[in-house]
């Protein structure tokens, strides 16, 4: 009888849909906790609220809200942020990917950071090819 790994167990969590959103505009949880957290009120934050809420440098809250603006899922008011999905679809999933959080903290966050694990392995061995190619070159 075969057993599900973690990773199998942890997509099962989410709907296809809501795995697609997180693998293509949730780099990271504090891009997922920022999201939520504008989410949960409706109201601007300033990034330096934003990061003191989050307990980050606010230098790394302005980041997180320039990245959801450019996912379309917030809106930079100066020097505020405000939840501003850009359709009322990717507004949807977004509510479903907070319900499924609140159920599924675990699966969600395993689900981002396998997402940044792929890409960190592929970014590395990209520059072990090019040394692997290098020295050869050099022989």
């Amino acid at each position: 009888m075969d057993v599900p790994c973690l990773e199998s167990l942890a997509l099962m969590a989410l709907s296809p849909e809501v795995r697609r959103f997180v693998i293509a505009k949730i780099p990271s949880v504090s891009h997922l906790e920022a999201l939520l957290l504008l989410r949960s009120t409706g109201a601007a934050w300033s990034t330096h609220q934003l990061g003191a809420r989050l307990y980050v440098p606010d230098v790394v809250a302005e980041r997180l809200a320039d990245d959801l603006q450019v996912q379309g899922l917030t809106v930079r008011l100066g020097e505020n942020v405000q939840y501003l999905p850009k359709t009322e679809r990717v507004a949807q999933i977004v509510d479903e990917l907070a319900a499924s959080y609140t159920r599924s903290l675990v699966e969600v966050s395993q689900l981002i950071h396998s997402v940044t694990d792929k890409k960190a392995r592929r970014f590395a061995d990209a520059f072990l090819m090019r040394i692997d190619d290098d020295s050869e070159g050099s022989r």
